[in-house]
């Protein structure tokens, strides 16, 4: 006779709760990350100006702010939506959706972290001013920043066909990834295209593009967008690096997500980067390096054609 298995939600053994409650951020020291805007100790490093149908990448240092700030006064008064990647110098980490679904949710609020890939898990940046007006959203169940995918040629083709030919994000972040000197010293271009390639294809973080997940009629959990509000100039989202690394953006074609893909006209977004003067904290998983060999060796118990 079998036992019966108590089957009903129990927040104590819901791993994702566990994983949740783990890599709860330090409030206090993001605090004073953003504390050294408001007391002005911070210091201006550059400004950078990302023009619409293209992409590019930012070297942003350990404990310095990347700010993105939309300006539709000076265009045609519409929000610009942007796509970000995090990807280090050396290309060994980059942001990692399934780490970072699984620890901070599909949507990021206000300390809410980008992790890297397995092997790693380590903190790329945290959220550290999210000025968006949220009370211009629908309701409370909306966000306007969440990690996954962005619009490409096969997407928009599907859609538009040949008036759908114009860019995507996915040929903003090709020609981003391409100036990455790691990437653009590629002497074999076939070599350097696969790589770009691979980069171009993982999902990010889409910012300033309300929207909402939801289960359908069929239960199945589906995403739903909606046309970005009109914000006022100077209104910003900033990420506080945790290392050092490339931040690589799209100018998301879509612009505000309001007219039909053709039709819209993307706006500059305005980019700028400060040093905090404060260094980012380590080992927030702790010591986990080095798991790869136990793995191996354990699989090699079992299978020994992997030796």
């Amino acid at each position: 006779m079998s036992k019966a298995i108590e089957s009903t939600y129990n927040e104590d053994v819901d791993p994702a709760k566990t994983y949740e409650r783990k890599v709860s951020p330090n409030v206090n020291f993001y605090q004073s990350v953003r504390a050294s805007k408001a007391e002005g100790t911070r210091k201006h490093v550059r400004d950078e100006v990302l023009l619409p149908h293209t992409g590019d990448a930012y070297f942003v240092k350990a404990g310095q702010v990347i700010r993105f700030e939309q300006r539709p006064s000076l265009h045609n008064h519409r929000t610009q939506i942007i796509d970000v990647h995090f990807v280090t110098p050396n290309l060994e980490q980059w942001g990692d959706h399934l780490n970072t679904s699984a620890v901070n949710g599909l949507n990021q609020r206000l300390y809410s972290a980008v992790w890297s890939q397995s092997g790693f898990m380590e903190k790329m940046v945290t959220l550290v001013e999210d000025e968006f007006p949220y009370e211009k959203l629908q309701d409370e169940s909306w966000s306007h920043i969440f990690f996954a995918a962005h619009c490409c040629p096969e997407w928009l083709n599907m859609c538009y066909g040949k008036e759908g030919n114009v860019n995507s994000c996915q040929e903003n972040f090709i020609h981003a990834f391409g100036r990455i000197p790691a990437i653009a010293n590629i002497e074999n271009i076939v070599e350097r295209r696969a790589v770009i390639k691979q980069f171009a294809d993982r999902n990010d973080i889409n910012m300033f593009q309300p929207n909402k997940f939801s289960q359908d009629e069929q239960g199945i959990t589906r995403c739903m967008l909606a046309p970005s509000p009109g914000v006022e100039d100077g209104v910003g989202c900033e990420f506080y690096a945790e290392k050092d690394q490339y931040i690589v953006v799209s100018n998301c074609p879509y612009a505000d997500q309001a007219l039909p893909y053709p039709e819209a006209k993307p706006n500059p977004v305005y980019v700028s980067i400060f040093d905090t003067g404060i260094k980012p904290e380590v080992g927030h998983l702790g010591d986990i390096g080095g798991w790869e060999e136990d793995i191996y060796a354990r699989i090699a118990t079992k299978d020994n054609s992997i030796k």
